[in-house]
């Protein structure tokens, strides 16, 4: 089992990953709410308290049948808010 900070520095890598997707498929409104809540995230000293609104916006993209992203790609993003969300509940 991963330890609780690899597990939130890969859901970061993904989050950082599906944002650079998002802003190259010109998906403005989703990335910037999803760099406003990683930049809220990226704060390590509050972590895993300040990563509760980075889940919700990835939530929310993965969610939006209208989001830019295929389907091997949200399945990436749910892998994230899961990876995230164990972090949270540690």
């Amino acid at each position: 089992m991963q330890t609780t900070l690899s597990a939130i520095e890969e859901a970061l890598k993904i989050v950082q990953q599906t944002l650079d997707l998002l802003t190259a498929r010109k998906d403005d409104e989703a990335a910037f709410e999803v760099a406003r809540a990683q930049y809220s995230a990226s704060i390590r000293d509050s972590w895993p308290n300040n990563l509760g609104s980075l889940i919700k916006a990835l939530d929310k993209v993965q969610s939006n049948p209208a989001s830019k992203l295929d389907e091997p790609e949200r399945a990436r993003v749910a892998r994230a808010i899961g990876l995230l969300r164990r972090a949270v509940d540690q």
